[in-house]
């Protein structure tokens, strides 16, 4: 008798030691399951928001000059290119816009140097022809005062472009021929003035103002 006793005390050891052993494997994996999902303090969060009339921007470039951030919204409608003075993220304010060429209801903006810009819009009288290419005006813009984006000359008729970086060249073809522009060199973020320090007197190359 003693035997049976001893035998089921032994079972319901064995059992409470499992028993143990699954709570022991299961607790900590609900904790960790739900330690997963909390959320993180540091999600992204919407610091602004401004409102814009008119077709939404299917183009965006940002510029930078003299420690403030400009955005550029390009648009397909007749409003074309609107600044956006985003230095102050959570401020941002529009300060200028500027028609497409020939006040196109279309149109594109591309960067090809430090402050220079085309503005590129289809011509009213282009045709979809196979036999014809579709013609387009090109602006070039002068973006050193973003704030006031000034046409520097504009090209009608324009076929092609091509923007040789390496070069600080745009090649322009139109029904007048090869049009080849130079443009000044993108000026990288150590080639930028800065502000002159005490040793920069003994130094002839120092690039300070």
């Amino acid at each position: 008798m003693n035997m049976i006793h001893k035998a089921i005390a032994r079972k319901n050891i064995c059992n409470a030691l499992v028993l143990l052993a699954f709570f022991a494997a299961t607790v900590p994996g609900a904790n960790a399951k739900h330690r997963a999902v909390k959320h993180s303090e540091q999600s992204t969060t919407v610091v602004a928001h401004l409102a814009l009339s008119g077709a939404p921007a299917n183009q965006l470039y940002l510029h930078e000059n003299d420690g403030k951030e400009y955005l550029y919204l390009v648009a397909n409608s007749k409003e074309g290119l609107m600044v956006v003075d985003v230095t102050n993220p959570d401020q941002p304010n529009i300060i200028k816009r500027l028609a497409w060429p020939n006040e196109a209801s279309a149109g594109r903006l591309q960067m090809v140097g430090d402050g220079i810009a085309l503005a590129k819009a289809p011509e009213n009288d282009a045709t979809a022809s196979a036999d014809v290419s579709p013609t387009e005006t090109v602006s070039l813009l002068d973006l050193s005062d973003p704030t006031n984006p000034r046409t520097i000359q504009s090209f009608s008729g324009v076929t092609s472009t091509l923007a040789d970086d390496a070069r600080n060249l745009v090649y322009i073809t139109n029904n007048d021929g090869l049009w080849i522009l130079m443009h000044p060199p993108q000026r990288t973020a150590s080639s930028k003035p800065r502000g002159c320090l005490t040793e920069d007197v003994f130094n002839e190359f120092a690039n300070c103002q």
